[in-house]
């Protein structure tokens, strides 16, 4: 009995870290996208970039908010209508973005973008943003 508990419980941690790394390298990989994205479309940094996330994004989603960087966290929770854990780094340090997809009420995934890239917006064919 103990060697199943022992087997379940190392099946079970292996499966939470294999998922942690491949969501952090997806989350890379997406943020390297829309920093394409963004140096695409606007070549000045003075004008907002204005971005497509339905034809960025392959993960479901049914909201986008993008907050910029004097955003506070409970600015950030009242916006998206619930507490959101992770928002604790968001306006702390005051130089980046944050992309956040909301599906059911639960955020799916997050980006930070650094503000050097100015400001983002998305397309007015998303179906929500901020």
């Amino acid at each position: 009995m103990k060697k199943i508990l022992l087997f379940t419980l190392v099946a079970l941690l292996a499966t939470f870290f294999i998922d942690r790394v491949y969501s952090e390298r997806n989350q890379a990989q997406l943020q390297q996208t829309v920093i394409n994205e963004i140096k695409k479309t606007n070549q000045s940094k003075e004008e907002a970039s204005i971005l497509d996330f339905n034809e960025l994004c392959d993960f479901r989603w049914d909201k986008v908010y993008v907050f910029g960087p004097e955003t506070t966290r409970s600015e950030v929770n009242e916006k998206l209508g619930f507490t959101w854990s992770e928002a604790k780094g968001i306006g702390k340090d005051k130089k980046d973005n944050f992309i956040v997809f909301v599906e059911n009420n639960q955020v799916t995934q997050y980006l930070k973008i650094p503000a050097s890239y100015g400001t983002i917006v998305p397309k007015t064919s998303v179906a929500n943003e901020s």
